[in-house]
């Protein structure tokens, strides 16, 4: 992968990664805050989750700028990238009393006809929720493709390879072979 490329790759999961961990801390702060004052800080977990996966993100960010090895931050990343989406999964649906799992595709209380339109209307049915999962996706293949760059891709500069055939070494020093006498 070319340098220039690598680099744009890492700068944009960066900045996509910064942006869900400011979306997900501006939805579950409020509410936390609120159940707080309350007395019920875990009424709803999710709220707890959201605050706390925030800063594990932006910790990662912190990380990656400070020099831990790629291949970690990338993996991690996936790591949180992926409980964002199966979290709204398992977690993005309609909550009925004390319940916390409420699944996105399931249409309780109200009828969206199958699975797939459940879930796409519940996608779309929030700006917020929308574009969370549509960076937590993109996210996803940049870091996919940087980690995947970094394990196995090409540890050579381009140029660098040796030209000679079958890595025999040229023993002048210009290069031209002397011819014996």
């Amino acid at each position: 992968m070319d340098e220039n490329v690598e680099v744009a790759l890492r700068f944009t999961a960066a900045q996509l990664a910064a942006a869900t961990a400011g979306i997900h801390l501006w939805i579950g702060l409020r509410p936390l805050l609120l159940y707080a004052q309350v007395g019920e800080p875990l009424t709803d977990p999710r709220q707890a989750l959201f605050v706390l996966s925030s800063l594990a993100v932006l910790v990662g960010i912190g990380l990656a700028a400070y020099g831990l090895r790629r291949d970690y931050v990338y993996g991690l990343g996936i790591v949180i990238a992926l409980t964002y989406i199966v979290g709204w999964l398992l977690l993005g649906g309609h909550p009925e009393g004390n319940e916390v799992i409420a699944y996105a595709w399931e249409s309780t209380g109200h009828t969206h006809g199958s699975t797939l339109g459940t879930l796409v209307e519940h996608l779309f049915g929030s700006i917020w929720l929308v574009t969370t999962k549509t960076i937590e996706t993109v996210l996803l293949a940049i870091l996919l493709v940087l980690l995947y760059h970094e394990r196995f891709g090409d540890d050579t500069p381009d140029g660098a390879a040796d030209d000679t055939p079958d890595g025999a070494a040229d023993d002048t020093p210009d290069g031209d072979a002397e011819a014996a006498p």
